[in-house]
């Protein structure tokens, strides 16, 4: 018996309705009075990438467009994100990561992937020196879910991590080749990283949001692992890293809340799918129920942050 939610999930309409959601919700927030042109544009790119995501890896056992359905639905509910460029790229670089990261399972010659994979980590941790705590948990899923790492890929990892950082300082060294001095000044900024706690820099808003993505996240994670076995070895062990990332995001919020907004992003990638997996393939009358519930809460917050934003401007 099909409920509302798997004519939701399995319907080929449901991801086009979404889209043009989205762009509404855009639109909303201040996407033209803002000139939030280039953030939209990464948005979208990001939103493409979840939806080749999905198709390559096969996250889903039957025909649904759920995975970046619940993308859009939830990235969309935090309009606080919108303004920041540092935020869309981060979010677009790091599902491009992921989509290179699967694309290595079971590959220890995949030298060329890892490589651009260390070396988006990289690029962004010039942005925010932060996402550099991200390299430890990728090396950790290379070992023990995607079994990719060998003695070449983590060369390819280093050279990767080291690239953009030799490229950078090179081009400022030509620069200040005067002041050579200068050109360092940069690296000042992993000196001056706050470590202390600050849970008080986390406003109401994003409590209610992080709140969501928790409770989305534990209840498809029990549904996953209670049904696991029905789904591919490749796909348990891609979900099994989604759920690793997820925790370790939250470990690293729960360190360092007054970053919330470099780790909320990653937070909202990794999520997604596991909450497609959960609503695509139930079809109690409880998870029929709770997805009523759910729609109606990110709705409900889209709506709230949509007006405290208008009422910033």
């Amino acid at each position: 018996m099909k409920r509302f939610q798997n004519k939701i999930a399995e319907s080929r309409r449901t991801l086009p309705i979404t889209i043009l959601y989205g762009v509404g919700i855009w639109l909303l927030a201040g996407l033209v009075h803002q000139g939030w042109w280039f953030q939209f544009l990464c948005f979208f790119a990001s939103v493409y990438a979840m939806i080749h995501l999905n198709n390559i890896n096969m996250l889903i056992r039957i025909y649904s467009r759920s995975v970046s359905v619940f993308y859009i639905l939830l990235a969309c509910s935090a309009t606080w994100m919108f303004a920041s460029i540092q935020g869309t790229v981060q979010v677009l670089s790091m599902v491009i990561g992921l989509l290179l990261l699967c694309s290595c399972y079971q590959d220890q010659k995949s030298v060329g992937r890892t490589f651009y994979l260390y070396m988006l980590i990289s690029i962004v941790s010039l942005l925010e020196p932060h996402f550099l705590l991200y390299v430890p948990i990728f090396l950790l899923l290379m070992a023990t879910t995607i079994y990719s790492l060998s003695v070449r890929t983590f060369m390819a990892a280093i050279i990767g991590l080291l690239t953009p950082y030799w490229l950078y300082t090179g081009g400022r060294l030509y620069i200040y080749r005067y002041q050579p001095e200068v050109a360092f000044d940069y690296l000042n900024r992993f000196t001056e990283v706050q470590w202390s706690t600050d849970y008080t820099a986390v406003t109401t808003q994003q409590w209610a949001y992080l709140a969501l993505l928790v409770v989305l996240f534990i209840v498809g994670t029990i549904h996953f692992w209670m049904n696991s076995y029905k789904d591919k070895i490749r796909v348990r062990q891609i979900y099994n890293s989604l759920m690793m990332l997820t925790i370790y995001t939250l470990i690293l919020m729960a360190v360092q809340p007054q970053q919330y907004d470099t780790f909320i992003g990653m937070l909202t990638i990794v999520v997604s799918p596991i909450v497609a997996h959960f609503f695509t393939l139930t079809n109690s009358r409880l998870s029929n129920l709770f997805y009523i519930v759910t729609m109606a809460t990110i709705l409900l917050l889209t709506g709230m942050n949509l007006w405290i934003s208008s009422s910033a401007f």
